[in-house]
């Protein structure tokens, strides 16, 4: 299903350091959703993880851009943010309709994981 995904494309190396930019990135939405979150209404809450990953579909091109950039040195240095991406878009990524490629679909996941923490929320220490 993947095997035409550009991640393969990318050194060991870069793939390495593409999954720990991922894996730091949905960490920190998730911590910081978490603080923003906690102790509002459930319906609030769930809004505001779809806020969260919202902004993160439109504002994060320009951070994995920066990493290809570092990776590849002929890349010019460009801004590469669109306009917000519309609410058929969500709904496209959070029901795996779109693109059918690792970005894709870790978007997804990591939608679907902001509403779960939203709805099943736990004990904040």
């Amino acid at each position: 299903m993947y095997t035409q995904d550009s991640f393969f494309d990318l050194s060991p190396l870069g793939q390495f350091g593409l999954a720990c930019l991922s894996l730091t990135l949905f960490a920190l939405v998730f911590a910081v959703a978490r603080v923003v979150l906690w102790r509002r209404p459930a319906w609030l809450r769930v809004a505001g993880a779809l806020g969260f990953f919202w902004a993160f579909v439109w504002l994060s091109p320009q951070v994995y851009y920066t990493y290809y950039w570092f990776l590849f040195t002929d890349l010019p240095v460009q801004w590469v943010i669109k306009p917000p991406v519309s609410v058929a878009k969500i709904i496209e990524l959070l029901t795996f309709q779109g693109r059918q490629n690792l970005a894709a679909h870790g978007q997804a996941l990591m939608g679907w994981a902001l509403m779960g923490a939203a709805v099943f929320q736990w004990p904040k220490r």
